[in-house]
């Protein structure tokens, strides 16, 4: 049995259309998968600058505290914001953040309940993390 010339006309054609359509979808999938890589990427990398300015606003509101013991003392049933500009930190470009200051009196001491917010605006993503603290004198 012998196959003709004639008949083997044209199935390169369908094998190599066949490759085209396969190795489009390969580098559409590929294209895909590496753009939601980048963006993940994006995300974590927002989501620690707002958590590292976020950390560094507690440790400044409780500083705050421990140095003047009467950090609060003025607004004892509304919190009050501390100042903290973060904005011309290297790696924290974009970012802010804001300390609350609440204090409880307990007996013959005082409680302070702090709460730093830290924020980045990355344009499409925007981060946030919050930390909450008591401090007893």
């Amino acid at each position: 049995m012998q196959i003709s010339i004639k008949q083997q006309q044209g199935s390169m054609l369908v094998i190599a259309l066949f490759i085209i359509v396969v190795m489009s979808l390969l580098a559409a999938t590929l294209s895909r998968v590496l753009s939601s890589t980048a963006d993940s990427v994006a995300n974590e990398v927002y989501s620690a600058k707002a958590y590292y300015g976020a950390e560094s606003g507690m440790d400044y509101g409780i500083y705050q505290v421990l140095e003047r013991k009467q950090a609060c003392a003025n607004f004892p049933n509304a919190p009050t914001d501390l100042q903290f500009d973060i904005s011309n930190e290297v790696g924290l470009e974009n970012c802010s953040v804001t300390i609350t200051c609440q204090s409880i009196p307990v007996n013959n001491s005082s409680l302070f309940y702090l709460t730093s917010t830290g924020n980045c605006d990355g344009g499409k993503i925007i981060a946030e993390h919050k930390i909450e603290a008591e401090v007893k004198i």
